[in-house]
């Protein structure tokens, strides 16, 4: 999945260096082409982008030669990721300028990502009314709460999903249940929000094992994920109203066993009996194994 990024504001523009700096490639190509939009000059140079990807803008009428240079940039994506907090109003503002502008010349998704204030510190009529300012000029709206770490647990969890529908050449490996970027946007476009759990653990050394034991171990790995993954979601929200779900581990491929997978759809079905569910494996070469837990159509946080 390659997305067109856009960090707005000084806090979403440092989120899209660490996508720039650290976001995950295949067959050498980055997944997230990234730019920043900033409101203040002096902050450019604290930003670690290309120099050609990094707009001072000075108010909305600004957007318009912002969308004007990215179509000169000869480079593919399937969609948009619109990156800020609101607690920054001119970034609020001009990423409202920015949706709107994108719906009328691009056709591809565009998946807002607005940090959210810590919960019990908020205006809640106020973040009500924002997020329905955003929802309006977005196809997916993907809310993290602002605290600490949350700009590595963004690029962790994102790097993840980006990794759905992409296959590494070199190394010509799918998995079991291949989950695609059509299935990862089915999944996200639900009507309300959606929220992200993530999750992953060290694979311990264990060569004595006999296969039957191994085999145990990383079916009952994977179902610790899954009851980590609903401890560290991107927000705190009521998941068993969620329209649909996706399942998604990643890790070496023989780590990832379907009597896991399929115990994992069990447990989103007993939180939702109702809920449409997608699921698969991506493996990749890593000492760990990975789970990225993915609710969309919820309608209400939890404060």
């Amino acid at each position: 999945m390659r997305l067109l990024t856009i960090g707005i504001g000084l806090r979403g523009a440092k989120i899209a260096e660490n996508f720039f700096k650290r976001g995950v490639k295949v067959n050498r190509v980055p997944l997230f082409k990234c730019f920043a939009i900033l409101g203040d000059e002096a902050q450019m140079k604290g930003v670690a982008i290309k120099d050609d990807r990094k707009f001072y803008i000075h108010s909305k009428k600004g957007v318009l030669g912002f969308l004007n240079s990215i179509t000169k940039i000869y480079e593919i994506w399937e969609g948009m990721l619109v990156v800020f907090s609101l607690e920054d109003d001119y970034a609020f503002e001009i990423a409202l300028e920015v949706e709107e502008r994108m719906k009328e010349i691009f056709e591809d998704p565009i998946i807002t990502l607005p940090l959210i204030p810590t919960l019990g510190e908020v205006d809640v009529l106020e973040l009500k009314k924002k997020l329905l300012e955003l929802r309006k000029r977005s196809d997916v709206l993907l809310l993290y709460e602002g605290n600490v770490g949350v700009d590595e647990k963004i690029l962790q969890s994102m790097n993840l999903l980006a990794l759905a529908g992409e296959v590494d050449l070199k190394r010509k490996v799918a998995g079991e249940v291949v989950v695609d970027t059509s299935d990862v946007f089915n999944a996200l476009k639900s009507q309300g929000f959606s929220i992200l759990g993530f999750a992953e653990q060290k694979i311990p050394f264990e060569i004595l094992r006999k296969k039957s034991e191994l085999k145990a171990l990383r079916t009952k790995r994977m179902i610790e994920l899954f009851d980590k993954a609903l401890e560290n979601l991107s927000i705190q929200a009521k998941i068993d109203d969620a329209k649909s779900a996706l399942i998604l581990f990643t890790g070496p491929k023989e780590e990832i066993t379907m009597e896991g997978l399929f115990e994992v759809i069990s447990k989103v079905e007993r939180i939702n009996s109702g809920i449409e569910i997608r699921y698969g494996d991506c493996p990749i070469q890593s000492k760990k194994v990975s789970l990225v837990l993915l609710f969309s159509g919820v309608k209400a946080i939890k404060f």
